[in-house]
């Protein structure tokens, strides 16, 4: 499934998961919840943040509600909340900030190494999330970051074809002289070409 960048929040469960997770829209009436809830990261000046709301009940765990902070007020950063190839993890992306988290502890998370995330796709095959930002692309596999390739163009990448093996896609590229870059990236390996 792949996201658009209208800023709505979409779900995509493609692998298996131990844990329901959900988008959390409001507070109780009263202002307070019942359930525990923590701040992703913890705010450094104030008390609380905003940011992608979600409740988390893990498989033998305690229900918790997080607070992800937003990563980039303005499109094309795009938010939504993952299975992750990591059945006891899941990833939650904020405007465009991801962010992978231990499902039975909210203190077990990090951010991934690329900003603005303006594109994802899964592949089950290859059991990895890739991750696109404005210039390259970045994976993620059951024990973490499997593979990040090298600057595909200056800006504006856009993920254009998946296929069993490999993503295609394209960007601004002033130096060439249609001003824009084709490229192709080995799902397996990373390894990436101009095509």
């Amino acid at each position: 499934m792949r996201s658009d960048q209208s800023g709505e929040t979409h779900a995509d469960f493609a692998f298996p998961r131990s844990y329901e997770i959900q988008e959390r829209y409001e507070l109780p009436g009263s202002g307070r919840s019942e359930i525990p809830t923590f701040y992703i990261p913890a705010p450094r000046f104030r008390i609380e943040h905003d940011g992608l709301w979600v409740t988390v009940r893990p498989s033998n765990g305690q229900k918790w509600t997080g607070v992800f902070a937003y990563g980039y007020d303005e499109p094309p950063g795009i938010s939504r909340i993952m299975s992750s190839p990591d059945p006891d993890s899941f990833i939650v992306i904020s405007k465009g900030a991801a962010y992978l988290v231990g499902a039975d502890n909210p203190n077990r998370w990090e951010q991934l190494p690329v900003f603005p995330v303006t594109d994802v796709v899964a592949s089950e095959k290859h059991n990895i999330l890739v991750f696109a930002d404005f210039s390259k692309l970045v994976a993620y596999g059951p024990s973490g970051l499997r593979w990040k390739t090298s600057l595909l163009c200056p800006d504006s990448l856009k993920i254009v074809s998946v296929d069993c093996d490999s993503i295609g896609g394209t960007g601004y590229d002033p130096g060439s002289d249609t001003g824009t870059a084709n490229f192709v990236v080995d799902l397996d390996t990373g390894a990436d070409r101009l095509v």
